[in-house]
């Protein structure tokens, strides 16, 4: 179009630059140059040149026949509409440009064409269109609709809500005839017999106008869902050029390279898969509703989870070799990196809506009449089925925890309810779980355990958490199988908790809880493995555990051993319960008084007299809810044992533990004071309460009357 100014003559120069001629009988011999270009382009001319012509003229003609003209030349146009379609990411800029055509109708000030004649005259050429040829022509009107619906935000504000008498019922009148003719020209253009490009692009016009509320079916008319699914997922994530694989070009970029953001722009940035990632799922989410329940639909469900596992599988692998991976990625200043992890969380919130579609199906069809149609050993089907489907999408989110974590699970419903959602079905299946879960950890080519490695890859440590993850949950389960807890979860969970290898602090942490559920739901008591475990967690306090974390895992180690102690015959001691309370009195007896836990820095260095000296009747407890100190916190952890310990040597535990605190400072004597109380007063049995009381008040002299004590405060390891 770059000569047409010089061959349209001072009328159509005016036209190009915003308005028509003043001459009606010049007019349409100036629009034939328009419509000569629209409908035989001269080579080297565009779609984007077109669509430039279009943005340029249409908001600014004040005849109903010249729009007409206009819009009839332009579905004629052979580059756009030709026998053999072109990229739908080519003519997907009609969508875009439709929509900036119409914005700027919208908003013109100058006297042309009425918004009502626009609208009216642009949706019967599209329906007149359509009816000629509808096999051939109905795709292409669908991204023009798309663009039309997309400014209805605008056109309502400016026009209905200002005016809802003269503009309300035709707008609404126009949305549901423009509507029914988008329905019947899309179950024409989603057909086998027409090439991906034009598949593609039909869905993505309707990806982007589609809303949750609108029943799916309805558009896509005699169209199976079993053709549409399969589409979707590769146009979503298979297709190198056109689909979310575009991340993959952000390995081939130098973060340095001062070009790198214009080539993200254009090759990636700006694919319309990935500006309309969310609406395709959601549009995918609801296509995975209406499948039936049914033997061919489980496949289609499978093959399209083996997809998206495939895609994450190679997209971590892929980030695990690449300069982005580093815990700190997403914080990075670099804007290579910031884009990166942007596309990414797009990328897995999209497959999350993925994922809540084909559970919410489960659901559906999990209601009373659902029961009452299917037989038992339907049901039985089924739910074998969504046992294996639980399995890949939890085989998938294991690939893409690195991009979870730099997200943070709080707050992200949708996550939340496809991770335990499928986390409890995998449980139910059985060696299916202990099999992936393995898979995951225990294979070297996913995961290498070696410290050096979990504590320098930030993704082999996101994996290694996801699992320890699975394992905790795993752990609470009725489901839970003691032979794999024992043999498996137990030595790879006690080996991660040593931060004498491991400094990744998160999955130290990880370890521990799965740790401690491995003994609190432990059917036996093995004393040497506890042992080690107390000696881990003393020498990890109080530089890497706090003082509550440290009394968690006590206590819930002593609660277990001291319930079911094991018998000696030939040992100094009695039993394990013996030597537990016994062991941990020795740590407390042998910590420095006065040392505190944050600053390592001695309270008081020298401890002058006894501090029960000091006890008078007036005595208030102490304030303090926390230890303060490393000998307080495990004092404290072997108070709180205190309702484990066995009758037989009760108060002659509670005078040992008496003469702990009187040894320790009288900061730390308050404290702990207020803590023994606290575990005489509450929690315990009957016949161990007569026993605290007495000795609390007619042996150690302690007031009558003593304030109420805080609720201790919990904390999770």
């Amino acid at each position: 179009m770059s000569d047409l100014g010089s061959r349209l003559g001072p009328q159509g120069r005016a036209l190009l630059h915003g308005g028509e001629s003043d001459y009606p009988k010049a007019t349409p011999q100036e629009l034939d140059f328009l419509i000569n270009d629209l409908r035989f382009p001269k080579p080297g001319t565009t779609i984007q040149t077109v669509l430039g012509y279009l943005y340029n003229y249409i908001p600014y003609i004040k005849h109903e026949h010249n729009l007409r003209l206009v819009i009839a030349s332009f579905l004629n146009n052979p580059l756009c509409f030709g026998h053999q379609a072109p990229p739908m990411e080519q003519n997907y800029l009609i969508l875009e440009v439709f929509k900036l055509i119409t914005d700027k109708k919208l908003k013109i000030s100058q006297p042309t064409l009425t918004i009502r004649n626009y609208y009216e005259v642009i949706l019967t050429e599209l329906t007149n269109f359509v009816s000629f040829n509808p096999t051939a022509n109905s795709w292409k009107i669908l991204p023009i609709l798309s663009g039309l619906f997309l400014s209805n935000e605008l056109r309502d504000q400016l026009y209905t809500e200002v005016s809802y008498l003269d503009y309300g019922w035709f707008f609404s009148d126009w949305d549901n005839k423009a509507k029914s003719l988008f329905k019947k020209a899309l179950g024409l253009s989603i057909s086998p017999s027409h090439s991906d490009n034009i598949i593609n692009l039909s869905l993505l016009s309707f990806a982007v106008i589609f809303k949750k509320t609108e029943n799916v079916e309805e558009y896509s008319g005699q169209v199976p869902s079993s053709f549409i699914i399969p589409k979707l997922v590769e146009l979503i994530i298979l297709n190198p050029e056109d689909s979310s694989a575009v991340i993959f070009k952000f390995f081939h970029l130098d973060p340095r390279d001062t070009q790198s953001m214009d080539i993200i722009q254009k090759e990636i940035s700006q694919k319309p898969v990935i500006k309309h990632i969310n609406k395709l799922s959601f549009l995918l989410e609801a296509y995975f509703q209406t499948l039936k329940l049914d033997s061919s639909s489980f496949e289609i469900v499978m093959d399209s989870l083996l997809k998206i596992l495939d895609f994450n599988r190679r997209l971590c692998h892929n980030t695990q070799s690449s300069l982005f991976n580093s815990k700190g990625s997403t914080l990075d200043a670099n804007p290579v990196h910031s884009v990166f992890w942007r596309s990414l969380k797009s990328l897995l919130f999209s497959e999350i809506i993925i994922f809540q579609g084909i559970l919410t199906r489960f659901f559906s069809a999990s209601r009373p009449s659902f029961f009452n149609l299917f037989g038992r050993r339907d049901l039985g089907r089924f739910e074998s089925q969504y046992k294996q489907i639980a399995l890949k999408i939890l085989h998938s989110l294991y690939y893409v925890h690195f991009v979870m974590l730099s997200i943070g699970q709080g707050g992200f419903d949708s996550y939340n309810f496809v991770y335990y959602l499928t986390s409890e079905l995998a449980h139910n299946s059985g060696i299916g779980f202990e099999n992936l879960t393995m898979s995951l950890i225990g294979d070297y080519r996913e995961v290498n355990l070696y410290p050096d490695v979990i504590n320098s890859d930030y993704i082999a440590a996101s994996k290694v958490l996801f699992v320890l993850g699975l394992w905790e949950n795993y752990l609470q389960s009725k489901k839970a199988n003691q032979i794999f807890i024992k043999e498996k979860i137990f030595g790879l969970a006690m080996d991660l908790a040593d931060d004498r290898k491991y400094k990744e602090g998160d999955v130290v942490e990880a370890a521990h809880s799965v740790v401690l559920f491995c003994f609190a739901n432990s059917t036996t008591n093995n004393t040497h493995e506890t042992f080690a475990y107390v000696r881990l967690l003393l020498g990890q306090f109080p530089s890497r555990l706090s003082s509550h974390q440290l009394n968690i895992a006590i206590e819930t180690l002593g609660k277990k051993l001291l319930s079911n102690p094991v018998q000696y015959l030939d040992e100094g001691y009695k039993d394990s319960a013996e030597e537990f309370i016994a062991f941990i009195y020795t740590e407390a007896e042998k910590t420095i008084p006065g040392q505190s836990i944050d600053t390592k820095q001695v309270i008081q260095s020298e401890i002058s007299d006894p501090v029960a000296g000091s006890i008078a009747p007036e005595y208030e407890f102490a304030k303090r809810t926390t230890a303060g100190t490393s000998r307080e916190a495990i004092i404290q952890a072997l108070i709180n044992l205190i309702p484990y310990f066995p009758l037989t040597h009760f108060t002659s535990w509670l005078d040992r533990i008496w003469e702990l605190v009187k040894s320790s400072t009288p900061e730390e004597a308050e404290y702990l004071i207020t803590t023994l109380w606290k575990a005489l007063s509450e929690n315990m049995d009957m016949n161990r309460v007569e026993l605290g009381v007495r000795w609390w008040y007619e042996m150690r002299g302690m007031p009558e009357t003593v304030k109420e004590v805080p609720a201790r405060k919990e904390a999770r390891l």
